[in-house]
C-alpha cells in the first residue's frame, strides 16, 4: 500500500515516531511522512531545511514542509501551529500524488489533521486519526483553566469537524474514549483503543559521572512534568551520597534550576541538554530509577499514558510514577514501579523505598516492567493491528 503518514514532527526532532513508519516500510508499504521543517526542541529551523526538502530516511520517504519555527513565547507557538497547517493545506490541495491511506499521528496542535480531511475529499480514500493528544482539552490544560462556557463550544465544534473526516479513530488511552464521544458527537467514527508501541532501542554510549546512587528523569520539562516538585522531594531525602540527573529541555528548566540552586543541590542535580532515546536506554541502565510524572487535574490530559511511561518500563528498573488515570494504572499492574500523589512526602518515601532495594531486587522489578512492556506495548502487535483496519477499509 501507498500510505501518507501525516504528522507535524519527525526526526531528527524527538518525537519516537520512525519505528511505525519504518516498520511499514519494512513490511513492503511505501510510505510517505509529510512533516514540517524540523525546529521542535531547537527553537530554530535546522540548517539545510530553511526552505523545505524532500529526503529518504531508512526507506521513509520524507517531504519537509517550509513552516515558521517554535521559538519562545506563545505568538511564535501560535504562529507555528497555522503556519504547517497553512502549509500542509496547501500541499493537500495541490498535490497530483494518489495514495491508499492516510495515517495521522495526532498530537499537539490538532490543526494539521485538515490536511487530511482535504486529501481523503480529493480522492475518496480512507483515513486513520490515531488521537495522542485530545483537544481542545489540551488547550485548557495549558491555560489552567476548566473547559466550560461559549468558548468552549465553539472550540468543541472546530476540533470535531477534524476528528469526524476520519473514516477510524484509535486512541492512545482509554480514558480519551469517553472524551472523545462526547467533544465529536453521535456521529463520530468508530474509535478503539490503541497504545503507543515502544521500537527495539539499540544502546548508545553515553558518559556520565554519577554517585553511588542516582535517579533519572527524561524528557520535557514542562508545566505538566512536575520536574521542580521532583527536585524539592529529592532535597528532603538529605542524602549525599545520591545524585538527581535531569535530561531535557522545556519552559520550567530556569524554574527547576532554581529550585536546585535554593536548596544548595547544585553538587546533585544535574542538568543535561536532551540526548537520543539510544543514550537514555544507556544511561537509565546505570541508575537505580527513573521518573514518570505528570501533574494531576481534572482535565482528560492528566488521564493519559504517557510515552515515557511505555518506554521507562522497557529499561530494566524500577520506575517512579508520580501521575493519576491510565497512566498510574499501567505502572502499578506492571509489577515494578512505586506510585504516588504529586506530594513530597510520597515522593520521598518512593525514593527512600528505592534506596533500600537489593541489587537483585531492583533486577527483579526491572524483568517484570519489560515483561509487561512486551506483553502491552510490543511494536508487532501495533502493526498487525493497524495493517488489518488499513485492508479492512480499503475494501
Amino acid at each position: 500500500m501507498r500510505i501518507l503518514f501525516l504528522c507535524q514532527y519527525y526526526y531528527p526532532e524527538k518525537i519516537f515516531v520512525q519505528h511505525i513508519t519504518e516498520a511499514l516500510t519494512k513490511d513492503g508499504h511505501e510510505v510517505t511522512v509529510l512533516c514540517q521543517t524540523p525546529n521542535y526542541g531547537y527553537g530554530k529551523t535546522l540548517e539545510g531545511y530553511e526552505n523545505g526538502k524532500t529526503e529518504k530516511i531508512n526507506g521513509v520517504r520524507v517531504i519537509r514542509l517550509k513552516t515558521y519555527p517554535r521559538k519562545k513565547g506563545k505568538f511564535s507557538l501560535i504562529h507555528n501551529y497555522f503556519s504547517f497547517q497553512h502549509a500542509a493545506n496547501n500541499w493537500a490541495r495541490k498535490t497530483n500524488e494518489v495514495f491508499d491511506v492516510i495515517y495521522a499521528w495526532s498530537l499537539s496542535p490538532v490543526l494539521y489533521l485538515s490536511a487530511g480531511k482535504i486529501l481523503k475529499r480529493r480522492y475518496k480514500i480512507p483515513y486513520v486519526v490515531h488521537v495522542l493528544d485530545c483537544w481542545p482539552a489540551s488547550i485548557y490544560a495549558v491555560l489552567h483553566k476548566k473547559e466550560k462556557g461559549l468558548l468552549r463550544y465553539f472550540l468543541k465544534k472546530w476540533f470535531a469537524s477534524y476528528y469526524n473526516s476520519a473514516d477510524y479513530m484509535y486512541v492512545s488511552s482509554p480514558s480519551f474514549l469517553t472524551y472523545l464521544e462526547e467533544v465529536c458527537g453521535k456521529k463520530h467514527p468508530p474509535m478503539e483503543y490503541l497504545p503507543q508501541p515502544y521500537g527495539e532501542i539499540k544502546e548508545k554510549p553515553y558518559p556520565l559521572e554519577k554517585k553511588t546512587h542516582s535517579f533519572l528523569y527524561a524528557g520535557n520539562v514542562g508545566a505538566l512534568q512536575l520536574v521542580p516538585n521532583l527536585i524539592e522531594a529529592f532535597a528532603a531525602l538529605k542524602n549525599k551520597d545520591v545524585d538527581f540527573h535531569i535530561f531535557g529541555n522545556g519552559k520550567m528548566l530556569e524554574e527547576a534550576k532554581k529550585v536546585a540552586k535554593e536548596n544548595a543541590l547544585e553538587e546533585q542535580v544535574h542538568f543535561h541538554s536532551a540526548v537520543s532515546q539510544e543514550e537514555i536506554f544507556f544511561i537509565a541502565k546505570k541508575m537505580d530509577a527513573v521518573f514518570v510524572s505528570l501533574k494531576s487535574s481534572d482535565s482528560i490530559v492528566s488521564s493519559t499514558i504517557p510515552l515515557k511511561c511505555i518506554t521507562s518500563l522497557t529499561y530494566g528498573i524500577p520506575v517512579i510514577g508520580v501521575l493519576e488515570g491510565d497512566g498510574k494504572r499501567v505502572l502499578e499492574e506492571a509489577g515494578g514501579c512505586f506510585t504516588s500523589l504529586a506530594n513530597k512526602e510520597d515522593i520521598v518515601k518512593n525514593m527512600e523505598k528505592v534506596l533500600t532495594l537489593s541489587k537483585e531486587e531492583k533486577e527483579m522489578m526491572g524483568e517484570k516492567n519489560i515483561a509487561y512492556a512486551k506483553k502491552n506495548f510490543s511494536l508487532q502487535h501495533f502493526m498487525n493491528t493497524l495493517e488489518e483496519r488499513f485492508l479492512t477499509l480499503r475494501k
